[in-house]
């Protein structure tokens, strides 16, 4: 039963904040109608910052990516060099 309620409130998580996305886009869009005159300068504006909000993450995702393969390597060295030795020898 337990985990029911928690499927259940990360699914309502996920409609609210679906329903607050889309409702950012349609006054995104009807401020660009009403300032402009035209809604697809809003689906432009959305479009570009989606794109960018995309490629910052990218940029973000590879950077750190790189920081832990340095730390990794760096761990699997010092573990190599520390060679420990069985009870037997």
């Amino acid at each position: 039963m337990m985990k029911n309620i928690q499927v259940f409130t990360r699914f309502a998580q996920y409609v609210g904040s679906t329903a607050a996305v889309m409702a950012a886009c349609f006054l995104v869009v009807w401020l660009s109608n009403f300032f402009f005159g035209d809604y697809n300068y809003g689906i432009i504006a959305m479009m570009g910052t989606f794109m960018l909000v995309f490629l910052f993450g990218m940029a973000k995702s590879d950077v750190e990516s790189k920081a832990r393969q340095a730390r990794w390597a760096a761990e699997d060295a010092d573990r190599k060099s520390t060679k420990r030795t069985m009870l037997m020898e």
